[in-house]
């Protein structure tokens, strides 16, 4: 076998695996969208960043913090009585996803079991208003 055909059968061997990876690209069939309405969303980009200057305006920032089998959102002091959505997200499985309303405590805080969460990625995006005044967090934590 001279050096020709060595070259040739390393190009055959390249698309044979290009053509490989190409189908197994096509085939997939969980291939999800972070959000099903991700252009209405772009347009409204805007007020999202005036809820994240909002946020940045607390007096102490709005912090989750993984406790075993909870997990806690602790709010600013000035937040008592503020309404809204956590939302749960999944990025590798949108199936998963799942909403929480935002409760306070007495304590300025917010407990959530874990246990019903699977164990990997997920991205907590709190979104709340009080008095007129709308915020928003978002964090990625992994369990």
């Amino acid at each position: 076998m001279n050096f020709g055909h060595k070259i040739a059968i390393v190009y055959t061997l390249f698309v044979v695996f290009i053509i490989s990876l190409v189908t197994f690209c096509v085939k997939q069939k969980d291939i999800f969208l972070v959000s099903n309405d991700y252009y209405k969303k772009e347009m409204a980009y805007q007020e999202e960043i005036d809820k994240y200057a909002n946020t940045g305006q607390l007096s102490q920032p709005v912090k989750i913090i993984n406790a075993g089998e909870f997990l806690t959102i602790q709010f600013p002091e000035e937040m008592q009585g503020a309404s809204g959505e956590i939302h749960f997200y999944r990025p590798s499985d949108a199936n998963l996803d799942f909403r929480v309303p935002v409760r306070i405590d007495p304590s300025n805080s917010q407990k959530i079991a874990v246990s019903q969460l699977v164990k990997g990625k997920w991205v907590v995006k709190m979104e709340w208003s009080k008095e007129g005044k709308n915020y928003l967090k978002e964090e990625k934590i992994i369990l």
